[in-house]
């Protein structure tokens, strides 16, 4: 009964990855070794936001970083590998309105339900990356919503208040009136779309029947226009140096400035400013001293000083557009495209972005672009290219960093301010953390003006914010200062995480950590791409082109997963693919079909009528039973033949066992360079035809005849360089497959090893005292046999069927050689009768066979009869 359960035809990866993550945990396999008196590697993973589930894409992210751990351990270091998670920010208190019709202004019940909702996905993502064979050391594990987390945040915060880099000011910032908060430059994008370019006349004071036109794409901001600006060579406007122009629907006038920055191309080369339209507005308005007029609400409706109160932006564009038309004051109206300002960084809301003048809290970060490039510059880049993403942002930054959230699930900004003059109060002496809408202020009045009216700043931090600290928390920064020095001070600290945070988490990352500690965080950073979806948008939740692990795991497993993942290229966007077969039919459906019905296919995934085809996923299956089938061989023959080690002398084996050593030892540092790159593609790709094309197709094939020999000691060394050379190559399989490399050193290696676990094994090293002149005859005798097997193909001969005779013509200096290879060719190609023929005797051969041949590359002809 055990050897039947030993020896399935097919890789039950159910019930393994179950017993096998079980075991994991039970026996601490994983487990951070805080003791070990050598240089740490530190992994600082990116803690995802808790959304309740994974998908496909995750997937790669937290696979590739699983590589890094597995693969670190395996060549000796002491690898710290914690895990976080990302709990603040808008989509949390969007889904507990959702989910339990609770209000912000209920302050303490919304917060417990939030982190009620938090704690529920967090178990359910903990239990996926356990399915993923995540090998994190759950000891070592952190929520940005615990106290202790938002303590070292406020710490950080008072080191920049301390420092003069933080303060509080009004100023026009990004503000997504949808999402009803501030956003950091690092958060918005431009986006293209078809909009309109109206030209308005705009009354000339004290010239009848005089305009001046403009062209805008935004003609709602009318009643904020402060000030036309002209190029001061366009010709077509010297007689409007200085002049007023009078603004529609207000008792206003506002002046002709003259600015070398005009666009004379553009429009009428007339422009209007406006608070605030863009940033050039903003920059316009600080030269020019101009008023600051403010008509939109932090909820995207028209003020009180708009002629147009209570209106939607949108609504107020299409009355003021209405109302100006009924003036004769739009000259034409054209179709235009333009980039618009979005809200990118929350893919569910991607709604454009407007320039409102409130407080904010800012730090100072534009004065450290030249050292956050600098760490940049510190650091090993995977791959390098990616680099230029960090140079690229710090270089354009021209606006400090808002860190202000008009939300309430956060991180509490830990000050009060002056509501008279500004002036602000920072925590003396109180335990951190502290939320100040709830704890008094540590002075009775305001030190500098004497005010009593003292305000608790009520927003929270940006997310970027808590997560810019993620190395100082792992080390227990300011909380255990040898731990610090040995995770933090002293280690290599590896930043894996996608490309298109590099803006924000690894350059708010970089800018911080410095600061606050002197020392640049990272050693090196692995930048992965995005996968794609089914529609080749990048894979998001809000977008519903996620792919949920669930919906593939029951049918492929998670080595087939962590496989196809593996196969995507450092820093490069990487598809999940797949196919719409009918049922019926069994084809695929064409590309126009599925173009036409992608929603419905997309809501439908599991109708009756069609069915999705996963050929990455079918492919990395493939390979698994490659691996299984190669188990179950050698695992068949271990039954026949005990030995009691799998040790090997390499000075004793045969000319084909040479050649495939030696063949493993050329792969060998081809595979562990590559991984020395976190190139998991590379090093795949060759693990997979070396071991598929070479081990299985040729070197098995080769052996396979002397596990039957009467022979014993012939059985038994045959048996032992195969298993030797197998076990080298899972103990390689094992950092991206670790469920199958697992189920098989159980069953195969264990008993000869003194390990509980092959993740505990060291990276293979290189067979030594190869003699490459005997692996050059190996490589000859592999060589004949596939070509012999070809041709056995061709005549049609089954391969369990022998060949009559076979001869085969060589020179002299090459007949010892084929001579020794003989009963390997003879076996493995199940040849009645063989014969190694000079040459020069070519001629004494009368009978006629069924093929004959010249290889020149082999320096041989081949008679094959049947």
């Amino acid at each position: 009964m055990e050897k039947e359960n030993k020896y399935p035809k097919r890789f039950k990866f159910k019930e393994i990855q179950e017993k096998w993550i079980k075991y994991w945990a039970d026996l601490k396999i994983y487990a951070f070794d805080k003791d070990r008196n050598d240089e740490i590697f530190t992994i600082d993973t990116p803690p995802p936001f808790v959304s309740g589930i994974l998908h496909i894409g995750q997937y790669l992210n937290y696979a590739w970083i699983d590589f890094v751990a597995r693969y670190h351990r395996m060549k000796g270091d002491n690898v710290y590998f914690p895990q976080g998670w990302d709990c603040h920010g808008l989509p949390v208190e969007l889904a507990v309105q959702r989910s339990y019709g609770i209000s912000k202004d209920d302050r303490e019940s919304f917060l417990e339900k939030c982190k009620e909702w938090v704690e529920n996905n967090i178990e359910n993502m903990t239990r996926q990356l356990d399915e993923l064979g995540y090998s994190t050391d759950w000891e070592y594990v952190y929520r940005t919503m615990n106290d202790d987390y938002k303590k070292k945040v406020q710490i950080s915060l008072l080191d920049f208040y301390e420092k003069g880099l933080l303060y509080r000011e009004k100023f026009p910032i990004h503000f997504c009136v949808n999402c009803e908060t501030s956003v950091a430059k690092a958060e918005v994008s431009y986006q293209e779309e078809e909009g309109k370019l109206w030209y308005i006349k705009l009354p000339i004071v004290g010239r009848d029947n005089e305009f001046v036109t403009i062209a805008t794409t935004r003609p709602e901001y009318m009643e904020a226009c402060v000030a036309v600006i002209v190029h001061p060579n366009d010709e077509r406007y010297y007689d409007l140096s200085a002049a007023e122009i009078e603004i529609p629907f207000t008792n206003r006038t506002v002046r002709v400035f003259n600015d070398k920055t005009v666009d004379m191309n553009f429009g009428t080369g007339v422009v209007y400013v406006c608070t605030y339209g863009d940033e050039m507005d903003i920059k316009w308005k600080i030269e020019y001293d101009l008023d600051e007029i403010t008509i939109f609400t932090e909820d995207g409706h028209m003020n009180e000083i708009s002629k147009y109160h209570g209106l939607t932006i949108m609504e107020a564009r299409e009355q003021i557009v209405k109302d100006l038309d009924k003036e004769g004051l739009i000259e034409k109206i054209e179709d235009y495209e333009h980039n618009l300002i979005i809200h990118s960084e929350r893919p569910s809301c991607r709604k454009p972005i407007e320039y409102l003048p409130v407080y904010q809290w800012f730090i100072n970060v534009k004065d450290f672009k030249d050292e956050i490039i600098e760490s940049g510059e510190f650091m090993k880049w995977y791959p390098e290219k990616q680099k230029q993403r960090l140079i690229d942002w710090a270089e354009g930054l021209d606006w400090n960093w808002v860190i202000s959230r008009q939300r309430v699930f956060g991180t509490p900004i830990p000050f009060w301010y002056c509501k008279d003059c500004g002036e602000i109060i920072p925590p003396i002496g109180e335990d951190l953390p502290l939320d100040p809408v709830k704890v008094s202020p540590p002075v009775k009045e305001c030190p500098k003006c004497k005010s009593k009216n003292i305000i608790g700043e009520k927003d929270v931090c940006d997310c970027w914010i808590d997560s810019s600290i993620t190395p100082l928390e792992i080390s227990k920064w300011r909380e255990d200062d040898e731990f610090f020095k040995r995770t933090y001070l002293d280690a290599k600290v590896h930043r894996p995480q996608g490309y298109e945070i590099i803006r924000t988490w690894l350059f708010y990352t970089l800018f911080r950590c410095k600061v606050l500690t002197g020392k640049a965080p990272f050693y090196e950073a692995m930048i992965n791409g995005m996968v794609a979806g089914p529609d080749g948008r990048h894979m998001s939740k809000s977008f519903g082109n996620s792919i949920a692990p669930e919906e593939v795991m029951p049918e492929f497993g998670t080595d087939a997963i962590r496989y196809w993942t593996a196969m995507g290229s450092l820093g490069d966007d990487y598809p999940f693919e797949f196919t719409w077969i009918d049922l019926q039919t069994k084809k695929p459906m064409s590309n126009e079909f599925i173009l036409a019905e992608r929603q419905k296919l997309l809501e439908s995934k599991f109708n009756k009528k069609y069915r999705r085809r996963f050929e990455q996923l079918i492919g990395a299956s493939r390979f698994l039973t490659k691996i299984w089938n190669a188990y179950r061989f050698l695992y068949l023959n271990l039954n026949k033949i005990k030995i009691t080690d799998i040790e090997i002398n390499t000075k004793d084996l045969s000319a084909i066992d040479t050649y495939f050593f030696s063949e493993f030892n050329k792969n060998l540092d081809l595979i562990t360079n590559y991984f020395d790159g976190y190139n998991w593609h590379g090093a795949t790709m060759i693990l997979r035809t070396f071991f598929w094309n070479e081990i299985c197709d040729n070197y098995i094939e080769a052996i396979k005849y002397k596990f039957y020999s009467e022979d014993k000691q012939t059985r038994e060394i045959s048996l032992k360089n195969a298993l030797n050379l197998f076990y080298r190559l899972l103990n390689i399989s094992s950092v991206i497959m670790p469920f199958i490399s697992e189920e098989i050193y159980s069953i195969l290696f264990k008993k000869y090893t003194n390990l509980k676990s092959i993740h505990l094994e060291k990276w293979p090293i290189k067979y030594e005292n190869i003699s490459e002149e005997l692996a050059g005859r190996g490589k000859l005798g592999i060589e004949i046999m596939k070509f012999l097997r070809m041709n056995k193909s061709k005549l049609q001969i089954p391969l369990n069927q022998e060949i009559s005779k076979v001869f085969i013509l060589t020179e002299e200096n090459q007949m010892r050689d084929l001579k020794n290879l003989k009963e390997d060719i003879k076996n493995t190609i199940r040849i009645d009768e063989l014969k190694i023929v000079d040459k020069s005797l070519e001629n004494s051969i009368k009978e006629k066979p069924d093929l004959k041949q010249e290889v020149k590359d082999l320096n041989i002809s081949v008679y094959i009869f049947k």
